[in-house]
């Protein structure tokens, strides 16, 4: 039998048998306390464990009746609807029956089987003696709503892991939406002024980003892919870009560290690349240059992108467009807390700086 259908299923087989053992462990646990009593000794231990267990059955019965009105009418009925007072009153109440209904097993049920295995009669049972014995009842439906309550809190910390993982796919699900590869038309339009001049880069041009649009459409597809394929992609378009810009720019790529097996959700590192340079190439006319520098340590991954700063500095003020918040949006899900974007402006450079744990990602 799974732990988890035996605790937490209501299939009427399971819940018979949870609630069979766990009285099962208050008899054994009474019968334990009970051994000690002078009966053993007058009948035998073998004949008074016996008698024991007949009069836990009588007096456990009475306790049963209490701890299944708390749990299932005075708890959801009352309880959970915030009416305090009314629940305590009511409990107050059921536990002065419980007592009285002991005194009634007492004097009609118990002493009749006291004498049938010749142990003395109780003669008569004070009521400070009955509510002394109400610490039982009172310990067996403390640890049942014990364990009512731990079972309600965990299923709805599941059902809030459920919505929230839910949400969360529902955020990346418009945010992906957002977050297109716009710059391919742009590339096309330039390999196509290219192919005008029957430029012998076409080729190159044409299988590089044939190189790149494979990566989005096949591997974009998946929930993760390796790193070392989105770093592929990104060297793809550099030399790209290499091969385009060749008079007013230059770029290089540096990388220190291996990628291993790290794998990360697909199109993740490639847009921070791919928007800095094509913010820093459009509608500029002088010379620029691009460094991208990749650090890979353990699971921590560090990609910079530094440019030199043109002389028609508006787009940088403009940087932080609605793609860059998406993107930023993005990562913040799928990387709580252990993700860090920074841009820093200098007098002849600016710098864009992403810092992720890939150890930490969420499910």
């Amino acid at each position: 039998m799974p732990m988890h259908s035996f605790v937490y299923s209501n299939n009427p087989r399971y819940r018979l048998f949870r609630h069979f053992i766990f009285w099962l462990c208050w008899i054994a646990y009474f019968m334990f306390i009970y051994s000690s009593r002078s009966g053993s000794k007058t009948i035998g231990l073998a004949s008074f464990m016996q008698y024991t267990f007949f009069e836990l059955l009588i007096l456990l019965s009475v306790d049963c009746i209490f701890c299944y009105s708390v749990l299932y009418f005075l708890i959801p009925k009352i309880l959970l609807k915030k009416k305090y007072l009314t629940f305590f009153l009511y409990v107050a109440l059921f536990l002065l029956l419980d007592a009285a209904l002991s005194s009634y097993f007492y004097t009609w049920l118990i002493n009749p089987l006291r004498k049938l295995y010749q142990l003395p009669e109780i003669e008569y049972i004070e009521f400070t003696d009955l509510l002394r014995g109400l610490n039982g009842v009172i310990m067996i439906t403390g640890v049942a709503v014990s364990i009512r309550f731990y079972k309600m809190w965990h299923i709805k910390k599941q059902e809030l892991q459920l919505v929230s993982s839910e949400k969360i796919s529902r955020e990346l699900t418009f945010i992906d939406s957002y977050i297109q590869p716009g710059f391919i038309p742009d590339l096309l339009r330039k390999i196509y002024a290219f192919s005008i001049s029957h430029s012998n880069k076409v080729s190159d041009m044409l299988d590089k980003l044939q190189r790149i649009v494979t990566y989005l459409i096949d591997d974009c597809n998946k929930p993760a892919v390796s790193l070392a394929g989105e770093i592929e992609a990104i060297r793809n378009f550099i030399q790209l870009e290499k091969l385009i810009n060749t008079d007013r720019y230059t770029i290089q790529y540096n990388q220190q560290g291996d990628a291993g097996e790290l794998t990360v959700p697909p199109y993740l590192l490639f847009p921070f690349v791919e928007s800095n340079v094509r913010q820093f190439t459009e509608k500029i006319t002088d010379k620029h240059w691009t460094n991208i520098d990749l650090q890979i340590e353990g699971t921590r991954i560090l990609l910079q992108v530094t440019n030199s700063k043109p002389v028609e500095t508006s787009n940088i003020l403009t940087y932080n467009s609605a793609a860059t918040d998406q993107l930023r949006k993005r990562l913040e899900i799928l990387y709580p807390g252990s993700n860090q974007v920074n841009i820093i402006i200098k007098e002849n450079s600016f710098t864009i700086q992403l810092a992720i744990d890939l150890g930490k990602a969420v499910n």
